[in-house]
Parts: C-alpha cells; structure tokens; sequence
C-alpha cells in the first residue's frame, strides 16, 4: 500500500484534468516510496514521512483522507476485513485509492464489491495491482479482462480506463483498449508490470454472472452464426493446419524445434509492447 512515483503521477494526471477528489480513501495506509531523485523528476517538495498523507493534502485536492485496514498496526481510521461482507456502512466515498492492497485478499470477489460499495454513486475507485511477473508478492495477479467485465455499464460502471506499466519505466504507460468480440487479451513481458485502472460509479453495483468475455462469445448464438457462415474450405484448411501440427508436434525428429519455435512465436505474439490492444502514451 504506497504511495509510487507512477501512482502520483496517475493522480496528478487526474488533477489536471480537473478530477474531484473530494473525500478520499485509502485502502491501508499509504507508505511514501517516492525516492529523493523522484521527488525531483516530480518537481514537488521532499518529503521524508513515512506516510503519504501529506504529500496528498499538499499536490492534491482532497477534501479529507481516511485509511481501512485489517488491523490497527499503522494506524488506520476503519478497522475491516475485506474479504466480509460489509453489513453497515457508516460513511461512503468520492474517491477509492487502491494501491496495493486488494492482491492480498484472499476474498477478491467479496474485496471488489466491497471497495464499490464504499465508493459513492458518481465517486471513482482507482486500483494500482500487480499485473505480470509479481508471483509471491500477493494472492493474486490482475488481467484487464477483470477489470473491463467489472467495471462495464451493465455493473453500473462507466469511463473505465486501463493502463499497463513496467516499474523500471518512468517515461511511458501503454492504454489498454478491450478486445474485439470474441477475442482474447492475453499479455506477456520479461518485466515487472502493474495495472492502473480508474472508473466511475453510476449506479448500484451488481457484480452478477461476471465471466471472460470470450467464452460468454462461444457459449452466445451470435457465435454459432459467425461458425456457421465459415466456408467448407476454410474449415477444410484449419484441418489440415492443425494435422499438420500434430505431426511436427509428435514426430521425435522435429518435435524440440517445433516447440520452440512456438514458444518463441507465442512471447512475441503476446508481448505487451506489440499488442494490438495497447498505445503507448508519454508520461
């Protein structure tokens, strides 16, 4: 739970333009990790607290800053677990900050749900979640498939947007656009990654029969119309394509390098830097 050069930057993206941030949570205290050389890059006064809370109330402006946690260990204002449900809610929020702390529940479905509902009708919940190559740091790793279902209209949700970034880059973020019907988007790297999301809430929340987009396409009849209208010889070709596979995958003289070949073909494929889905944006 902390306060990053890319999660201040995201927030100062916000501010201009014109982001209200009015009366904010955190979920867990937020650590200040912005190093001396960053606060410089951000051009903003060093802060050597421990806490962030002042370099919010300083760059940002937020009406007041409330901090939830599981336990009272660094002094947070509401005490609660997030993987139950919240039965009374005494307070709700403009503005959810999610830095780093819904990887470590357990309960993500009932976690979710629970960060909306703090969130006030109009208020927005910005997450910064591990994405790729963080094994061990948390319970979990984050996909925008998630996050896209999640926050959709028919959720109550609106103005999602989704950004992808490598920690050790500080001059570029990559815009995440969802996929085309049907597809999936799958992303691999060699780096670190985090995701930013940020989205409106516009109604009550429904979190109900929630899956990946790609199979709600297969299981729908719009699919098995697309299906039906492939031509004999297009299907005919897919065949003997994957025949062909088989034989190369199976046979032991070229099955190694084929392998590889397909190892290699899939990273590259995959690689965030080259998806069709992602446009890199100068910070």
């Amino acid at each position: 739970m902390a306060l990053t050069f890319h999660t201040f930057k995201y927030l100062e993206k916000l501010k201009n333009e014109n982001f209200f941030f009015g009366e904010t949570l955190s979920l867990g205290r937020l650590n200040n990790l912005i190093n001396n050389d960053e606060f410089k890059t951000l051009k903003i006064s060093t802060s050597n607290n421990e806490y962030a809370d002042e370099i919010l109330f300083e760059n940002f402006n937020l009406k007041s800053l409330n901090s939830l946690d599981f336990s009272k260990f660094e002094n947070a204002d509401i005490i609660y677990d997030l993987n139950e449900p919240i039965e009374k809610l005494d307070k709700q929020f403009d503005t959810i900050l999610d830095f780093g702390t819904s990887e470590h529940v357990f309960n993500i479905s009932q976690c979710l749900k629970n960060i909306s509902d703090l969130c006030k009708i109009s208020g927005h919940i910005i997450h910064c979640l591990p994405a790729n190559n963080n094994c061990g740091h948390g319970f979990w790793q984050f996909s925008p498939e998630l996050f896209f279902n999640i926050y959709s209209k028919k959720n109550g949700f609106e103005d999602t947007e989704i950004f992808l970034i490598n920690l050790f880059d500080k001059k570029n973020w990559y815009k995440i656009n969802k996929q085309e019907l049907g597809e999936r988007l799958e992303l691999n790297s060699s780096e670190p990654l985090y995701i930013l999301v940020k989205t409106k809430k516009i109604g009550p929340n429904h979190f109900k029969n929630i899956n990946q987009s790609d199979y709600e396409y297969q299981w729908s009849d719009e699919k098995n119309i697309e299906k039906n209208k492939k031509s004999f010889l297009s299907l005919l070709n897919r065949k003997i394509k994957n025949k062909f596979k088989h034989l190369l995958k199976t046979n032991m003289i070229t099955k190694n390098l084929y392998l590889k070949i397909e190892k290699t073909k899939l990273h590259n494929k995959n690689n965030f830097k080259v998806s069709k889905n992602l446009e890199k944006k100068s910070i």
